[in-house]
């Protein structure tokens, strides 16, 4: 193993000279059907990411009480980017409901802001996933 590491061809990242970054990217990208793809190192980073960049500081995003952006991420989104979250009670399968009442919620699994819905693969404390039917009614499908 030190022998590997000491061997491996590195650079910086941040200068975009990692190879091994740049070859994770181009082959998530190229797999998932994206133009470009972005490396983060915890989910923790790429929801803060995702939330900061659909929200505007003041902000509210609404998300289940059970969904580790709320529970489990320290408060992020309200410290690092003013992002308010105003948790929802989860249904049972961990879920938000569908027609929950407020205009700006129709459709909202896990996070909203502005008409921007995200969900986690694991979306709340307990590591359910919503059922993909869920996915396919809330984008109208």
């Amino acid at each position: 193993m030190r022998a590997a590491m000491a061997a491996a061809e590195v650079g910086d990242d941040v200068y975009g000279d990692d190879p091994t970054v740049n070859r994770l990217q181009s082959r998530m990208a190229e797999r998932f059907g994206f133009e470009r793809a972005l490396f983060f190192a915890s989910g923790t980073q790429s929801n803060l990411a995702a939330l900061m960049a659909h929200c505007g500081r003041g902000d509210e995003y609404l998300v289940g009480q059970e969904a580790h952006t709320y529970k489990y991420e320290q408060g992020g989104a309200a410290v690092l980017g003013s992002i308010q979250p105003q948790p929802l009670d989860n249904e049972t399968d961990g879920t938000i409901p569908l027609d929950h009442g407020r205009a700006n919620t129709a459709g909202c699994l896990s996070v909203e802001c502005d008409g921007v819905r995200a969900r986690e693969g694991a979306h709340d404390s307990f590591g359910r996933r919503a059922p993909l039917q869920r996915d396919r009614q809330a984008a109208g499908a």
